[in-house]
């Protein structure tokens, strides 16, 4: 393997790294989550983030995750796949400004999705902490 190419171990650590990353946006209030994301298609990149990041983490979590959370990951990505379109682009409404963002991230389908970010946070504890030290490393 050449210097360029990752092990499938820093492959998941780096895809799992990226899913937190998105699990903790979905996870916080609509202002914050559009402000985090600049006011930019706010619903749109939170949806695209945590199913592919989510997606990605499961592809690659075989060795690393037990059947049990990586069900939980598969629950989270399947509701946010099935988020209605108002959830997504409201109406006359820009989506790379904060009004628009804020207005479609406080649809009411959200609220729920943010409850199962926070809960998989807390179940990926131990891993989130492993990953934290994946990348302390020398």
């Amino acid at each position: 393997m050449s210097s360029s190419e990752m092990s499938d171990h820093e492959v998941f650590e780096n895809t799992f790294y990226y899913f937190v990353a998105a699990l903790r946006i979905l996870s916080s209030d609509a202002v914050t989550q559009c402000k985090d994301l600049d006011n930019y298609n706010t619903p749109f990149e939170i949806q695209s983030d945590t199913a592919t990041r989510g997606l990605g983490t499961l592809r690659l979590s075989a060795h690393y995750l037990d059947w049990e959370k990586a069900e939980v990951i598969v629950d989270l990505v399947a509701a946010i796949r099935r988020l209605p379109p108002e959830a997504l682009s409201v109406p006359h409404l820009s989506m790379t400004r904060h009004a628009g963002c804020v207005t479609a991230m406080n649809h009411p389908a959200w609220s729920p999705l943010r409850e199962q970010a926070v809960q998989l946070l807390e179940i990926l504890a131990p891993e989130i902490e492993r990953n934290a030290a994946y990348f302390q490393q020398p």
